[in-house]
């Protein structure tokens, strides 16, 4: 543009600044400031808040309100989204009573709080674990006339779950159907989550089959959330019947759902099954990374297969998947369920020469070792 003689107005500008303050460049994104300055174009009141929340973001809120400072110099006072930006920044550092505090400068200065003040004030109390708080500022959001946005119910519902208020959850999720607006993926994922987790996995289920039917589209967020809950309950044709449905459905899988469904298996005593999948993941051009090795090899040595455990634990590095601290635990508590200590205590000293510190499992294995050695010894 320069080049060829187009003038670069403040919109240009901005756009520039913008993205470097999003690649973390902020410091280049001032240099723009001054090539601006130059140019006659002086900063506006998008400018300041794209510094604002970039210098948010970064930790430094000192600095976002010093830019306040200097941007009311110029003459430009900050906006709702001036304000928005410090209300998510200070609940996000836990700093409740400055968030606060900017709410009600902002109201004294004119500026009712919308949609998104709402959600910061209401995410910040949840993260607080008040989830009480956050309620009362719900009701007082719809009390205003700020009708919430899906945003605000998901906020709302995943604030529930994680206070083990699942019943109130899902009474919010049917008010959305009544009068609010249309639960998104987030919503149902949400749900199922806190669902699962309580161990309400047929629940989840039906809300899965009711998403299936009238709801948005699945992603595989979504049924890795229920090939999990399907697992940990030890229901695994359910789980397999799902995987199978996510392999002829068009989501990319990736190393996670199958590690979710070889860990229940091997958990279950499937062991063949599980390895029989281990070995698919590489045909269906996907590479085993340490946690499917972890799982293999715990899987082996539970069911009193050591040997084969070891064998799985040596080739990593061939394929390109060095063990880590987890993994050499693993093998390392394997080997003294099965007895076989020397190899133990050796891979242990590996371990160590590797700079892995044993866990808190493993060193309780070896004290007990260590303490029935020496009552035998007295024996």
């Amino acid at each position: 543009m320069v080049d060829n003689n187009i003038s670069c107005d403040i919109v240009t500008y901005n756009i520039l600044i913008d993205a470097h303050c999003k690649e973390g460049m902020i410091y280049k994104a001032v240099d723009i400031v001054d090539t601006m300055g130059k140019q006659g174009i002086e900063p506006n009141i998008v400018t300041y808040n794209i510094f604002i929340d970039a210098y948010c973001k970064e930790g430094m809120v000192s600095k976002a309100i010093e830019t306040i400072d200097t941007m009311r110099k110029q003459g430009i006072e900050p906006n709702v989204i001036t304000y928005n930006i410090l209300v998510y920044a200070y609940f996000n550092k836990a700093m409740v009573t400055e968030a606060e505090d900017i709410v009600d400068t902002m109201i004294k200065q004119g500026i009712e709080p919308d949609v998104v003040t709402y959600n910061a004030i209401i995410n910040g109390h949840c993260l607080q674990n008040q989830i009480g708080k956050a309620k009362r500022v719900f009701s007082l959001m719809i009390e205003k006339g700020c009708a919430p946005d899906i945003l605000s119910y998901n906020i709302m519902i995943n604030g529930y779950c994680k206070s083990k208020r699942l019943d109130e959850a899902m009474e919010l999720f049917h008010q959305i159907a009544q009068n609010g607006p249309i639960p998104d993926t987030v919503t149902y994922n949400t749900l199922m989550q806190g669902m699962c987790q309580f161990g309400r996995v047929i629940a989840a289920c039906e809300l899965f089959k009711t998403m299936l039917a009238s709801g948005p589209v699945p992603n595989l967020v979504t049924c890795l959330i229920l090939l999990d809950g399907l697992c940990t309950r030890g229901k695994l044709e359910a789980a397999l019947e799902l995987f199978r449905a996510m392999q002829n459905s068009r989501l990319k899988l990736n190393v996670a759902s199958y590690n979710i469904l070889i860990d229940g298996l091997c958990k279950a005593g499937n062991i063949e099954v599980g390895k029989e999948l281990f070995h698919k993941l590489s045909v269906n051009g996907l590479k085993p990374n340490v946690y499917t090795y972890a799982i293999m090899i715990n899987g082996f040595c539970r069911d009193g297969m050591p040997d084969e455990a070891y064998q799985l634990f040596r080739s990593m590095e061939d394929n390109d998947c060095l063990p880590d601290r987890f993994c050499y635990n693993v093998m390392i508590q394997g080997f003294l369920r099965n007895g076989y200590t020397l190899k133990a205590t050796q891979l242990l000293s590996e371990m160590v020469g590797k700079g892995f510190s044993a866990n808190l499992c493993t060193a309780t294995l070896i004290l007990d070792l260590i303490l029935r050695s020496n009552d035998s010894i007295l024996v």
